[in-house]
Protein backbone atom coordinates (compact mmCIF):
# COMPACT_ATOMS: atom_id res chain seq x y z
CA UNK A 1 0.00 0.00 0.00
CA UNK A 2 2.80 2.55 0.54
CA UNK A 3 4.58 2.12 -2.69
CA UNK A 4 1.03 2.67 -4.17
CA UNK A 5 0.58 5.95 -2.09
CA UNK A 6 3.88 7.34 -3.42
CA UNK A 7 3.24 6.87 -7.01
CA UNK A 8 -0.37 8.30 -6.49
CA UNK A 9 1.58 11.26 -4.96
CA UNK A 10 4.47 11.33 -7.60
CA UNK A 11 2.28 11.18 -10.39
CA UNK A 12 -0.59 14.01 -8.78
CA UNK A 13 1.14 16.86 -9.99
CA UNK A 14 0.75 16.02 -13.89
CA UNK A 15 2.59 18.44 -16.21
CA UNK A 16 1.55 19.63 -19.57
CA UNK A 17 3.17 22.10 -22.43
CA UNK A 18 0.85 25.04 -20.89
CA UNK A 19 2.01 24.28 -17.00
CA UNK A 20 4.38 26.71 -15.77
CA UNK A 21 7.87 25.88 -14.59
CA UNK A 22 9.85 26.79 -12.51
CA UNK A 23 13.79 27.40 -12.55
CA UNK A 24 15.85 24.32 -11.32
CA UNK A 25 17.93 26.84 -9.64
CA UNK A 26 15.12 28.94 -8.30
CA UNK A 27 14.05 25.56 -6.76
CA UNK A 28 17.79 24.39 -5.60
CA UNK A 29 18.02 27.78 -4.22
CA UNK A 30 14.92 27.43 -1.66
CA UNK A 31 15.89 23.89 -1.20
CA UNK A 32 19.27 25.17 0.05
CA UNK A 33 17.61 27.50 2.57
CA UNK A 34 14.83 25.35 3.51
CA UNK A 35 17.95 23.18 4.95
CA UNK A 36 20.05 25.80 6.36
CA UNK A 37 16.60 27.02 8.54
CA UNK A 38 15.98 23.70 9.78
CA UNK A 39 19.39 22.94 10.68
CA UNK A 40 19.12 26.28 12.93
CA UNK A 41 16.51 24.50 15.16
CA UNK A 42 13.54 26.86 12.91
CA UNK A 43 10.34 25.14 12.83
CA UNK A 44 8.83 24.00 9.32
CA UNK A 45 6.10 25.88 9.48
CA UNK A 46 7.93 29.25 10.04
CA UNK A 47 10.58 28.42 8.40
CA UNK A 48 8.28 28.37 5.40
CA UNK A 49 6.49 31.11 6.02
CA UNK A 50 9.80 33.05 6.21
CA UNK A 51 10.94 31.32 2.75
CA UNK A 52 7.22 32.63 1.06
CA UNK A 53 8.12 36.24 1.72
CA UNK A 54 11.37 35.81 -0.10
CA UNK A 55 10.06 33.90 -3.24
CA UNK A 56 12.14 34.48 -6.45
CA UNK A 57 9.10 34.39 -8.58
CA UNK A 58 5.32 34.74 -8.17
CA UNK A 59 4.36 31.57 -8.74
CA UNK A 60 7.17 29.94 -6.10
CA UNK A 61 6.05 32.33 -3.73
CA UNK A 62 2.03 31.23 -4.02
CA UNK A 63 3.23 27.69 -3.81
CA UNK A 64 4.79 27.78 -0.71
CA UNK A 65 2.22 29.65 0.60
CA UNK A 66 -0.22 26.64 0.25
CA UNK A 67 2.40 24.27 1.30
CA UNK A 68 2.74 26.54 4.36
CA UNK A 69 -1.39 26.16 4.97
CA UNK A 70 -1.17 22.13 3.99
CA UNK A 71 1.39 21.97 6.67
CA UNK A 72 -0.06 24.48 9.05
CA UNK A 73 -3.00 22.07 8.92
CA UNK A 74 -1.12 18.64 9.98
CA UNK A 75 -0.32 17.46 6.66
CA UNK A 76 3.29 16.24 5.63
CA UNK A 77 6.12 18.71 3.76
CA UNK A 78 6.39 16.26 0.84
CA UNK A 79 2.60 15.78 0.56
CA UNK A 80 1.58 19.42 0.14
CA UNK A 81 4.32 19.58 -2.48
CA UNK A 82 2.59 16.80 -4.22
CA UNK A 83 -1.05 19.03 -4.03
CA UNK A 84 0.66 22.07 -5.22
CA UNK A 85 3.87 21.68 -6.39
CA UNK A 86 3.02 21.41 -9.73
CA UNK A 87 5.91 22.54 -12.36
CA UNK A 88 8.41 21.36 -9.85
CA UNK A 89 11.19 19.13 -11.33
CA UNK A 90 9.94 15.83 -10.85
CA UNK A 91 12.44 14.56 -8.25
CA UNK A 92 11.89 16.73 -5.59
CA UNK A 93 8.17 15.28 -3.97
CA UNK A 94 10.25 11.55 -4.12
CA UNK A 95 13.33 12.91 -2.29
CA UNK A 96 11.55 15.24 0.31
CA UNK A 97 9.47 12.07 0.97
CA UNK A 98 12.08 9.85 1.57
CA UNK A 99 14.38 12.42 3.51
CA UNK A 100 11.33 12.68 6.21
CA UNK A 101 10.62 9.10 5.80
CA UNK A 102 14.18 8.58 7.41
CA UNK A 103 14.23 11.66 9.53
CA UNK A 104 17.12 13.73 7.67
CA UNK A 105 14.92 16.32 5.17
CA UNK A 106 17.35 18.83 5.97
CA UNK A 107 20.21 16.09 4.19
CA UNK A 108 17.68 15.77 1.26
CA UNK A 109 17.31 19.05 0.23
CA UNK A 110 20.92 19.69 0.44
CA UNK A 111 21.26 16.61 -1.99
CA UNK A 112 18.17 17.90 -3.66
CA UNK A 113 19.15 21.58 -4.42
CA UNK A 114 23.15 19.73 -5.51
CA UNK A 115 21.46 17.77 -7.99
CA UNK A 116 19.75 20.55 -9.90
CA UNK A 117 22.23 23.08 -9.58
CA UNK A 118 23.71 20.35 -11.41
CA UNK A 119 21.23 19.95 -13.85
CA UNK A 120 21.08 23.36 -14.78
CA UNK A 121 24.28 23.78 -15.53
CA UNK A 122 24.83 20.75 -17.30
CA UNK A 123 20.98 22.28 -19.79
CA UNK A 124 23.02 25.75 -19.75
CA UNK A 125 25.90 24.17 -21.34
CA UNK A 126 24.36 22.64 -24.23
CA UNK A 127 21.80 25.67 -24.92
CA UNK A 128 24.84 27.96 -25.28
CA UNK A 129 26.63 25.36 -27.49
CA UNK A 130 23.58 25.52 -29.76
CA UNK A 131 22.18 28.72 -29.39
CA UNK A 132 24.99 30.53 -31.76
CA UNK A 133 24.27 27.65 -34.83
CA UNK A 134 20.49 28.59 -34.83
CA UNK A 135 21.47 31.98 -34.46
CA UNK A 136 23.55 31.69 -37.83
CA UNK A 137 21.82 30.00 -39.38
CA UNK A 138 18.33 33.01 -39.19
CA UNK A 139 20.82 35.12 -40.10
CA UNK A 140 22.01 33.44 -43.34
CA UNK A 141 18.40 32.72 -44.37
CA UNK A 142 17.54 36.39 -43.78
CA UNK A 143 20.42 37.52 -45.86
CA UNK A 144 20.09 35.14 -48.82
CA UNK A 145 16.41 36.01 -48.80
CA UNK A 146 17.66 39.80 -49.27
CA UNK A 147 19.99 39.20 -51.94
CA UNK A 148 17.48 37.57 -54.15
CA UNK A 149 14.71 39.58 -53.43
CA UNK A 150 15.92 42.79 -53.17
CA UNK A 151 19.27 42.96 -54.26
CA UNK A 152 19.17 40.64 -57.80
CA UNK A 153 16.46 42.59 -58.81
CA UNK A 154 18.49 45.69 -58.97
CA UNK A 155 21.61 44.14 -60.86
CA UNK A 156 18.83 42.42 -63.17
CA UNK A 157 17.38 45.57 -64.34
CA UNK A 158 20.74 47.07 -64.89
CA UNK A 159 21.56 44.49 -67.32
CA UNK A 160 17.75 44.69 -69.00
CA UNK A 161 17.84 48.26 -69.86
CA UNK A 162 21.90 47.98 -70.85
CA UNK A 163 21.83 49.29 -74.65
CA UNK A 164 23.39 45.43 -75.61
CA UNK A 165 20.35 43.97 -73.92
CA UNK A 166 17.67 46.94 -75.71
CA UNK A 167 14.44 44.96 -76.62
CA UNK A 168 15.05 42.02 -74.72
CA UNK A 169 12.77 40.65 -71.69
CA UNK A 170 14.23 39.72 -68.44
CA UNK A 171 13.91 36.50 -69.53
CA UNK A 172 15.79 36.91 -72.22
CA UNK A 173 18.76 38.88 -70.96
CA UNK A 174 18.80 35.90 -68.10
CA UNK A 175 19.29 33.20 -70.84
CA UNK A 176 22.18 35.38 -72.99
CA UNK A 177 24.59 35.19 -69.49
CA UNK A 178 27.54 32.81 -70.15
CA UNK A 179 27.59 31.32 -66.19
CA UNK A 180 25.01 28.67 -65.92
CA UNK A 181 25.07 29.48 -62.13
CA UNK A 182 24.33 33.35 -62.48
CA UNK A 183 21.50 32.12 -64.97
CA UNK A 184 20.15 29.99 -62.15
CA UNK A 185 20.76 32.98 -59.62
CA UNK A 186 18.61 35.43 -61.48
CA UNK A 187 15.99 32.92 -62.85
CA UNK A 188 15.22 32.02 -58.94
CA UNK A 189 14.81 35.44 -57.84
CA UNK A 190 12.95 36.54 -61.01
CA UNK A 191 10.67 33.35 -60.08
CA UNK A 192 10.51 34.97 -56.42
CA UNK A 193 9.41 38.07 -57.31
CA UNK A 194 6.15 36.69 -58.42
CA UNK A 195 2.89 36.22 -56.21
CA UNK A 196 3.29 32.54 -56.46
CA UNK A 197 6.52 32.81 -56.02
CA UNK A 198 6.55 34.89 -52.32
CA UNK A 199 3.39 33.24 -51.38
CA UNK A 200 6.12 29.70 -51.69
CA UNK A 201 8.78 32.01 -49.83
CA UNK A 202 6.13 32.65 -47.19
CA UNK A 203 5.12 29.07 -46.65
CA UNK A 204 8.95 28.00 -46.37
CA UNK A 205 9.91 30.53 -44.48
CA UNK A 206 7.11 29.83 -42.06
CA UNK A 207 7.52 26.29 -42.36
CA UNK A 208 11.02 26.14 -41.03
CA UNK A 209 10.08 28.03 -38.27
CA UNK A 210 7.74 25.80 -36.86
CA UNK A 211 10.20 23.27 -37.68
CA UNK A 212 12.99 24.70 -35.99
CA UNK A 213 10.69 25.73 -33.15
CA UNK A 214 8.96 22.29 -32.45
CA UNK A 215 12.77 20.54 -32.75
CA UNK A 216 13.52 23.25 -29.40
CA UNK A 217 10.69 22.81 -27.73
CA UNK A 218 9.20 19.34 -28.33
CA UNK A 219 10.41 15.77 -28.10
CA UNK A 220 10.69 13.67 -30.71
CA UNK A 221 12.19 10.33 -30.70
CA UNK A 222 13.74 11.00 -34.73
CA UNK A 223 15.03 14.70 -33.32
CA UNK A 224 16.51 12.84 -30.70
CA UNK A 225 17.78 10.15 -32.56
CA UNK A 226 19.70 12.43 -34.86
CA UNK A 227 21.41 14.58 -32.58
CA UNK A 228 23.09 11.81 -31.10
CA UNK A 229 24.34 10.57 -34.48
CA UNK A 230 25.59 14.51 -35.24
CA UNK A 231 29.76 14.10 -35.30
CA UNK A 232 30.31 17.11 -32.93
CA UNK A 233 26.97 17.28 -30.88
CA UNK A 234 26.11 13.49 -30.64
CA UNK A 235 28.78 12.35 -28.02
CA UNK A 236 28.17 16.13 -25.89
CA UNK A 237 24.45 15.32 -25.70
CA UNK A 238 24.83 11.78 -24.63
CA UNK A 239 27.10 12.99 -21.84
CA UNK A 240 24.56 15.61 -20.40
CA UNK A 241 22.63 13.04 -20.44
CA UNK A 242 23.64 10.72 -18.57
CA UNK A 243 25.22 13.34 -16.13
CA UNK A 244 22.25 14.80 -15.82
CA UNK A 245 20.44 10.91 -15.00
CA UNK A 246 23.55 9.67 -12.89
CA UNK A 247 23.23 13.12 -10.80
CA UNK A 248 19.92 12.42 -9.97
CA UNK A 249 19.62 7.98 -9.55
CA UNK A 250 22.50 8.61 -7.19
CA UNK A 251 20.57 11.42 -5.02
CA UNK A 252 17.53 9.08 -4.93
CA UNK A 253 19.17 6.01 -3.78
CA UNK A 254 21.00 7.76 -1.80
CA UNK A 255 18.21 8.87 0.42
CA UNK A 256 16.49 5.64 0.14
CA UNK A 257 14.01 5.62 -2.63
CA UNK A 258 13.64 2.53 -4.19
CA UNK A 259 15.65 1.31 -7.27
CA UNK A 260 12.56 0.86 -9.63
CA UNK A 261 10.99 4.38 -8.58
CA UNK A 262 14.55 5.72 -8.57
CA UNK A 263 14.96 4.62 -12.24
CA UNK A 264 11.83 6.12 -13.46
CA UNK A 265 12.21 9.75 -12.06
CA UNK A 266 15.85 10.11 -13.14
CA UNK A 267 14.54 8.84 -16.95
CA UNK A 268 12.25 11.74 -16.59
CA UNK A 269 15.61 14.13 -16.73
CA UNK A 270 17.14 12.59 -19.58
CA UNK A 271 16.09 14.79 -22.02
CA UNK A 272 16.35 12.54 -24.78
CA UNK A 273 13.91 9.90 -26.14
CA UNK A 274 16.74 7.60 -27.53
CA UNK A 275 18.71 7.24 -24.11
CA UNK A 276 14.97 6.95 -22.40
CA UNK A 277 14.54 3.82 -24.09
CA UNK A 278 18.03 2.61 -22.96
CA UNK A 279 16.74 3.48 -19.01
CA UNK A 280 13.39 1.85 -19.75
CA UNK A 281 15.38 -1.42 -20.84
CA UNK A 282 17.24 -1.00 -17.14
CA UNK A 283 14.02 -0.71 -15.34
CA UNK A 284 12.93 -4.06 -17.09
CA UNK A 285 15.82 -5.79 -16.39
CA UNK A 286 15.76 -4.49 -12.94
CA UNK A 287 12.33 -5.93 -12.46
CA UNK A 288 12.69 -8.79 -13.72
CA UNK A 289 15.63 -9.71 -11.01
CA UNK A 290 18.74 -8.90 -13.29
CA UNK A 291 21.35 -5.74 -13.16
CA UNK A 292 20.93 -1.94 -14.56
CA UNK A 293 24.25 -2.47 -16.56
CA UNK A 294 23.16 -6.04 -18.91
CA UNK A 295 20.99 -3.93 -20.99
CA UNK A 296 22.97 -1.36 -21.46
CA UNK A 297 25.39 -3.36 -24.47
CA UNK A 298 22.62 -3.06 -26.51
CA UNK A 299 22.25 0.70 -26.84
CA UNK A 300 25.76 1.92 -28.85
CA UNK A 301 24.74 5.71 -28.01
CA UNK A 302 25.32 4.94 -24.57
CA UNK A 303 28.67 6.21 -23.60
CA UNK A 304 31.23 3.72 -22.56
CA UNK A 305 32.08 4.96 -19.57
CA UNK A 306 28.71 4.82 -18.15
CA UNK A 307 28.39 1.08 -19.17
CA UNK A 308 31.77 0.95 -16.80
CA UNK A 309 30.92 3.07 -13.95
CA UNK A 310 27.68 1.69 -13.68
CA UNK A 311 28.95 -1.92 -13.86
CA UNK A 312 31.43 -1.42 -11.34
CA UNK A 313 28.79 0.38 -8.88
CA UNK A 314 27.11 -3.07 -9.03
CA UNK A 315 29.76 -4.80 -8.54
CA UNK A 316 31.35 -3.68 -6.23
CA UNK A 317 27.43 -1.95 -3.94
CA UNK A 318 28.05 1.35 -4.39
CA UNK A 319 26.12 2.52 -6.76
CA UNK A 320 25.38 5.88 -5.69
CA UNK A 321 28.66 6.90 -5.37
CA UNK A 322 29.72 5.70 -8.29
CA UNK A 323 26.43 6.95 -10.22
CA UNK A 324 28.09 10.55 -8.31
CA UNK A 325 31.51 9.93 -9.80
CA UNK A 326 30.11 9.29 -13.42
CA UNK A 327 28.27 12.41 -13.37
CA UNK A 328 31.27 14.77 -12.33
CA UNK A 329 33.38 12.82 -14.66
CA UNK A 330 30.36 13.32 -17.95
CA UNK A 331 30.07 16.71 -16.75
CA UNK A 332 33.84 17.54 -16.82
CA UNK A 333 33.77 16.11 -20.41
CA UNK A 334 30.54 18.12 -21.08
CA UNK A 335 32.34 21.16 -20.06
CA UNK A 336 35.64 20.29 -22.20
CA UNK A 337 33.34 19.05 -25.31
CA UNK A 338 31.38 22.28 -25.29
CA UNK A 339 34.22 24.70 -25.27
CA UNK A 340 35.78 22.32 -28.53
CA UNK A 341 32.11 22.61 -30.48
CA UNK A 342 31.98 26.38 -29.88
CA UNK A 343 35.58 26.73 -30.81
CA UNK A 344 34.72 24.85 -33.83
CA UNK A 345 31.42 26.11 -34.51
CA UNK A 346 31.43 29.71 -34.66
CA UNK A 347 34.37 30.20 -37.16
CA UNK A 348 32.83 27.17 -39.65
CA UNK A 349 29.25 28.62 -39.60
CA UNK A 350 30.69 32.43 -40.48
CA UNK A 351 32.76 30.98 -42.80
CA UNK A 352 29.93 28.74 -44.71
CA UNK A 353 27.73 31.95 -44.35
CA UNK A 354 30.44 34.00 -45.68
CA UNK A 355 31.14 31.65 -48.77
CA UNK A 356 27.11 31.12 -49.55
CA UNK A 357 27.18 35.08 -49.97
CA UNK A 358 30.26 35.66 -51.91
CA UNK A 359 29.16 32.93 -54.08
CA UNK A 360 25.88 34.15 -54.67
CA UNK A 361 26.88 38.00 -55.21
CA UNK A 362 29.88 36.90 -57.67
CA UNK A 363 26.73 34.94 -59.53
CA UNK A 364 25.02 38.66 -59.69
CA UNK A 365 28.51 40.40 -60.54
CA UNK A 366 29.80 38.37 -63.28
CA UNK A 367 26.83 39.59 -65.77
CA UNK A 368 27.55 42.98 -64.95
CA UNK A 369 31.37 43.03 -65.16
CA UNK A 370 30.95 41.05 -68.70
CA UNK A 371 28.76 43.59 -69.94
CA UNK A 372 31.03 46.86 -68.96
CA UNK A 373 34.26 44.65 -70.41
CA UNK A 374 32.17 44.34 -73.90
CA UNK A 375 31.21 47.96 -73.21
CA UNK A 376 34.58 49.03 -72.94
CA UNK A 377 36.71 47.16 -75.17
CA UNK A 378 34.20 45.84 -77.57
CA UNK A 379 34.54 42.39 -76.99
Amino acid sequence: MADEDNNEDSGSRPITLLTPRMSSRDVASLCRQLAVLLDAGIPMVRALKILGRRGASPLMSEMVRNVTTDVDAGGSFSQALAAHGRGLPSIVVPLCRAGETAGELSTNLRYLAESLDHDAHIRGKITNALIFPVITLCFAVGLMLFLLLWIAPLFLSLLVNSPSNQGRTEAETIATMDSMFSQMIFKLSLAMQSFGGKMLVLVLVGGGIVMLWTALTKRSYMMDFLKLRLPLVGRTVAMASMARFGKTLGALLRTGVPVLESLRLARETVDNQAIEQAVVAMEKSVESGGRMSTPLEEYWYIPEIARDMILIGEESGSMAEMLDNLSEVCRSLVDRDQDRLVAVIEPAMILVMAGLVLVVLLAMLLPYIQLVSTMAFGT
